[in-house]
């Protein structure tokens, strides 16, 4: 019998809190994000209650924790090794990179299992009927419509093709499967730097408004995760020559 243990990979640095454990995938939490939590319930809207907050805060961790059991599940079918699921600021699955197939599937299985919810809840006729697509102040005032919006955007948003978000990843190994990787590198970095334009296009575009300096951190994000990918494609260019010098 294999040792589970043992094809494990450690936990990523920083003051991880073990909160539970399911299917044998381990969840860890940072101890910012329980402070975030904290203030969240004590500091809400002040005609909203405790009940409602709490409601809402588990839909949104809910569906954050259903995404990244979507990579740790595939990530285990393909049979690569599941290091944890860990709720940061930007929450993510540990599991071990294989090949470029494996790697396109565990990608794209977070942002398939948040459609595949926003699909089913939007059978059912409340959601259907009566969700306010465009008063998204609205979305937050009933638990189903913000189980409903928070997985579809969740969806969404992680299948553009740019890291950090799942499209990047699943971009960079579809193209892993018919180039060098150096090549698929310098692509996805390219497509992340768009990506971070086209934030800051649309901050000009709603300038003044607080969701230009959304835009503006997104575009920073997007940008700085690309350079981190650029400089990834360089080593990989040096280890290609290097092996066809050795050759």
């Amino acid at each position: 019998m294999t040792d589970e243990n043992a094809r494990t990979p450690e936990k990523p640095a920083g003051m991880w809190i073990p909160v539970l454990k399911l299917g044998g995938v381990g969840v860890y939490v940072d101890g910012l994000v329980l402070l975030l939590v904290g203030l969240l319930l004590l500091g809400g809207e002040r005609d909203t209650t405790l009940g409602h907050r709490l409601s809402l805060i588990g839909v949104a961790l809910g569906s954050v924790l259903l995404h990244e059991f979507g990579h740790a599940v595939m990530a285990r079918m393909r049979g690569l090794r599941v290091g944890g699921v860990f709720l940061h600021l930007v929450p993510f699955a540990y599991v071990e990179r294989g090949k470029p197939g494996d790697e396109l599937r565990t990608a794209l299985a977070g942002p398939a299992t948040n459609l595949l919810i926003a699909a089913g809840l939007f059978a059912v006729p409340h959601v259907r009927e009566g969700f306010p697509w465009l008063a998204l102040e609205r979305w937050l005032t009933d638990p189903l419509w913000a189980a409903f919006g928070i997985n579809l955007l969740m969806g969404v948003f992680n299948l553009v093709p740019a890291l950090p978000a799942d499209g990047g990843r699943a971009l960079r190994a579809g193209l892993m499967l018919r180039m060098p990787a150096a090549k698929a590198y310098a692509i996805t970095a390219r497509a992340g730097t768009f990506t971070g334009a086209a934030c800051f296009f649309v901050a000009v575009l709603v300038w003044p408004s607080t969701d230009a300096y959304a835009a503006i951190a997104a575009g920073l994000f997007f940008i700085m995760v690309a350079w981190r990918e650029a400089k990834q494609g360089q080593i990989e260019r040096r280890k290609e020559r290097e092996r066809a010098r050795g050759l």
